[in-house]
């Protein structure tokens, strides 16, 4: 497999990838040469955005700034001065992000959007870069840059900061680097970089001989060190660069301070000495993809916020974990990521999109449905989490073990029943031959994971966890096809049977997938499981805070039980359903339904409740088709019928009895 494309700065590249290495990181493996071959082509990729830019601005005004022609003309200079330098620069994860962003304006048609920033801010994120280039390169250069909320952004360096009142769009500063041989140097100096001074308006910023040291108004980049493998590998910590998130241009946070700090340099070197300890293959993955930690704020236990984007490889947006056993769960899950969208960038595994628009599907670890993309990329992404947990739960001891087993049995169940979609003609038809050849290699990769034994309480609750996810999303995804369900409804008032006698089969409604917005990622009820497992009971929740979690952690809002606003007596019969108390806890969930017959997560929970009370068949319809059993309700009180007891109708619908009154 192979292409030509546009390499470095100076030249075209020709990038090959073996199918070696398609089997290869399939399988979770990725070697030194390997991630090389992947950056490589982040690389190339980069510098056609570079001139796409420069092609998609010629004769465009480019505001207070000079011409993007200007910057890579300077960038090129520094590419010759230090290879290496502008090679780090263009490495960078968030030169992916503008890129992608910037282009998406100039080619869009119509007026500017007035929420966004003025073009040319976007556009000086390229002379920003070729600042930062002529600065680490030890080159002389006259750089305008543009300035935002009184700061100048030099990315992989740092940013500066000039006090004083400003608006968001405070126009340009000129930065002016000196030529390495010829600088003046004093005691700070250190070898093998030169001075700076930015210059905005009548104010003056002298950046430190060593760019890495803060200095008056100067904000160097973080960089921690770990060793996984036991190589030291470094990781800049980047809370500066403005596009840096993806998900939130220009963000408005606040740099962290150096307490925060200091407790992501403990965990990642807790981090590396596990992975290097008990998964080395999984760390020769991180330490070969991660370049960049975009730090967010912590979030509860339980729900570690991750992400990755496909044109920010390299790069993992991360809320501060509680412990490093949480953060080794999250590398290992976004290096997965990282790693196949940079795969994807050589080699396409899911063919275009079709004109009827992409089939969706269920993720279990998703709330909403998923292209094929998006569940093989979770499916990926979750196997290599699946194998991080295989392990941790025979290392670890007590609530610790309980909470790995569960994770094990959950995920590596999950990844299973994404295969099994990823098999189903209508997904298989959108996958091309290598990304067939992918799936089957991580297939079997997955495979000896599903005879793994589980002892019985993380298990039973894996599954009822699995069940309440998949029943959840029925619930708000999926609905009765409305002329059918008027029909059964019409045979529920006439006492009639649900099924008619001359066609059984064709009785009940299909459901089709109309997908809601806005529905809660989580689901408390996991939340429930996983602490009953970790701390041994219930006792005192929600009221317990986290003293409880694997590494502890300060306390605050963000460690508080996320219970999403869960309604108190729904709460009550969450906690019986989850400790145990299956039968209080189907009371609690038909009085709950009773009044308020479109409560999803009731009916969900229902659902688990009559199966642990009654058995498969008597829990069937709400099993197997949730979003027919509510919406029949839903229309028969509209009807002004009497609210219909979920079980009798759930007894109605397998054929046991007739209605109840």
């Amino acid at each position: 497999m192979s292409g030509t494309t546009s390499g470095l700065l100076t030249g075209d590249a020709r990038h090959h990838i073996p199918v070696t290495d398609l089997d290869a990181v399939a399988a979770g493996r990725v070697t030194p040469r390997t991630a090389r071959r992947l950056f490589g082509v982040e690389r190339t990729r980069r510098m056609l955005m570079f001139r796409g830019v420069v092609a998609a601005t010629t004769g465009t005004d480019p505001g207070p700034l000079p011409p993007p022609a200007r910057a890579v003309e300077l960038l090129l200079r520094a590419e010759r001065a230090d290879p290496e330098a502008v090679q780090e620069i263009i490495d960078h994860p968030a030169v992916g992000v503008w890129a992608v962003h910037l282009l998406g304006r100039l080619r869009s048609p119509g007026p500017p959007d007035p929420a966004q920033p003025p073009l040319w801010q976007d556009t000086g994120y390229l002379h920003s870069l070729a600042a930062a280039a002529a600065l680490r390169a030890g080159i002389s250069a006259s750089v305008p840059v543009p300035v935002r909320a009184g700061t100048v952004s030099l990315p992989t360096l740092g940013r500066a900061e000039f006090p004083g009142p400003h608006t968001d769009d405070d126009g340009t500063a000129v930065l002016e680097t000196t030529a390495r041989d010829t600088a003046v140097r004093d005691d700070t100096a250190v070898s093998g970089t030169a001075g700076a001074r930015l210059t905005y308006g009548s104010r003056t910023l002298f950046l430190p001989r060593d760019p890495r040291r803060s200095g008056p108004g100067w904000h160097p980049v973080r960089t921690l060190v770990w060793h996984p493998g036991g190589q030291a590998h470094s990781v800049a910590l980047d809370d500066a660069d403005p596009y840096r998130d993806f998900r939130d241009l220009h963000p408005r946070r606040d740099a962290i301070g150096a307490g925060e700090e200091a407790q992501w340099r403990r965990l990642l070197a807790r981090t590396g000495r596990l992975l290097t300890a008990r998964h080395p293959e999984a760390a020769g993955l991180v330490s070969s993809t991660l370049k960049a930690l975009v730090p967010l704020p912590r979030t509860p236990r339980f729900h570690p916020a991750s992400a990755s984007y496909t044109e920010a490889v390299g790069s993992t947006l991360a809320s501060l974990p509680h412990d490093a056993i949480e953060f080794a769960a999250t590398l290992v899950h976004e290096a997965r990521h990282s790693v196949l969208n940079s795969l994807g960038h050589q080699v396409r595994l899911v063919g275009p999109a079709e004109p009827a628009g992409e089939p969706l599907f269920y993720a279990p670890w998703r709330a909403d449905p998923r292209p094929v993309q998006g569940v093989l990329h979770g499916a990926y992404a979750f196997a290599g989490v699946a194998d991080f947990w295989r392990v941790e739960r025979h290392a670890l001891r007590g609530g610790r073990a309980a909470l790995a087993h569960f994770e094990f049995a959950l995920w590596r169940d999950a990844v299973t029943e994404a295969l099994r979609a990823l098999a189903e003609p209508g997904a298989r038809a959108r996958l091309t031959s290598w990304g067939r050849r992918f799936v089957a290699e991580l297939a079997a990769r997955h495979a000896p994971l599903e005879a793994e034994a589980v002892p019985e309480r993380p298990l039973a609750l894996a599954r009822g966890e699995a069940l309440d996810l998949r029943v959840t999303w029925r619930l708000h995804h999926l609905l009765p096809e409305p002329e059918a369900l008027h029909a059964l409804a019409d045979r529920w008032v006439k006492g009639e049977t649900a099924a008619r006698a001359a066609d059984p089969a064709g009785a009940l409604p299909d459901a089709g997938l109309r997908p809601l917005a806005d529905v809660p990622a989580h689901e408390p009820r996991g939340e429930l499981r996983r602490a009953l497992l970790l701390d041994g009971s219930l006792d005192g929740f929600p009221a317990r805070s986290t003293a409880g979690s694997t590494g502890g952690s300060p306390g605050g809002a963000a460690d508080a039980p996320a219970l999403g606003g869960r309604r108190p007596d729904l709460l009550a019969a969450d906690l019986r359903l989850v400790a145990g108390d299956a039968a209080g806890a189907l009371a609690a969930y038909r009085a709950i339904l009773a009044g308020a017959p479109d409560a999803r997560p009731a009916w969900a929970g229902l659902a688990l409740a009559l199966r642990t009370t009654r058995g498969d068949r008597a829990a069937r319809p709400l099993l197997d088709r949730p979003e027919l059993v509510r919406s029949l309700a839903l229309v028969l009180r509209e009807r002004g019928e009497a609210a219909p007891d979920p079980l009798s109708l759930c007894a109605w619908l397998t054929g046991d009895r007739g209605p109840a009154t």
